[in-house]
């Protein structure tokens, strides 16, 4: 298994916008912030990943993953 690799926002401002903006896609505010920590800013960021790294994120649960696919 890899080691899930991704941009760390620059600013708090940049966080702020990619938890809104998964918020938008459906996600719950926890599931937003926790794919943003975990360097998940775009869904072309979310493309790049395994199913296996997205199912071990903290509070990314079943629910997360079927609005994410």
């Amino acid at each position: 298994m890899t080691d899930i690799i991704g941009r760390k926002p620059l600013s708090f401002d940049e966080y702020w916008l990619a938890s809104k903006a998964w918020e938008r896609k459906g996600l719950t505010l926890g599931t937003a912030r926790a794919l943003v920590n975990a360097g998940f800013l775009t869904i072309a960021d979310l493309q790049t990943a395994h199913d296996l790294e997205l199912s071990t994120i903290p509070r990314v649960g079943p629910n997360s993953l079927a609005i994410i696919y």
